[in-house]
């Protein structure tokens, strides 16, 4: 897909490149369609590719035997998604699926290494990402043990809100169950709960959020933990 680079929306990591340096890098990358429902990476196998998206959110899925599948990290404009190959381990630590559509650019995992060799502030940047990541992913597991249910949807609703860059998106109970780790029936009186009080409004999928800060309020405080700890790598 051939598109002007000066066109397109902007994935913050790149952006916080140096001119010359973000150059270098895209001049390695071609843009692609994010799909929903699209498998990009599973567990224990090699990358093909790294994602820098523009638009649209990565839902990062840890997969346990018999277990139910648990959401652990969202990856949006702000992120990426292969940032492990930095460290030079070339299989994916989970499965990686599209959860919202839009756009990326797409690198090679050889040429993305090749460019981090080349490329230290590439290499400075996605460092410090990859510290980021390790504390959504405490965070994510911390929160799934200690908080109730209806506080942690609002706070994956106020992550995918920030990554879909819209108030309006699709997420079905089966996608909120995965998000959660919980039972559907949890997410029925969840959401049931957070509609009643007029901060969202939730019909077969379809999301919208009608009170942004009331959300934020019913929210647990990992939400503005997770921010911090971003604001703190990269203000």
């Amino acid at each position: 897909m051939s598109v002007p680079a000066s066109s397109l929306p902007l994935n913050r990591l790149l952006g916080g490149l140096k001119p010359e340096e973000r150059a270098g890098t895209l001049a390695q990358c071609e843009v692609v369609e994010l799909v929903t429902g699209d498998i990009l990476c599973e567990a224990d196998e090699p990358y093909a590719h790294a994602y820098f998206p523009l638009q649209g959110v990565l839902a990062l899925v840890t997969i346990m035997g018999r277990y139910r599948p648990l959401e652990m990290g969202l990856i949006g404009n702000e992120g990426m998604l292969g940032a492990t190959l930095a460290l030079g381990v070339g299989t994916a630590p989970m499965r990686a699926l599209v959860q919202g559509s839009g756009t990326a650019w797409r690198i090679t995992s050889g040429r993305f290494q090749q460019e981090l060799l080349a490329n230290p502030g590439l290499r400075r940047i996605i460092y410090r990402y990859l510290y980021v990541l390790l504390t959504q992913f405490a965070q994510s597991a911390a929160c799934t043990h200690f908080h109730e249910i209806e506080s942690r949807l609002a706070r994956w609703l106020l992550m995918t809100h920030d990554r879909a860059h819209a108030d309006h998106f699709y997420l079905t109970h089966e996608v909120l169950a995965t998000m959660l780790g919980v039972r559907r029936s949890g997410i029925t009186i969840a959401a049931g709960a957070l509609q009643q009080r007029g901060l969202i409004h939730y019909v077969r999928g379809e999301i919208n959020i009608l009170d942004r800060p009331g959300l934020e309020v019913a929210a647990c405080g990992c939400y503005v933990a997770l921010i911090a700890d971003y604001t703190e790598q990269f203000a």
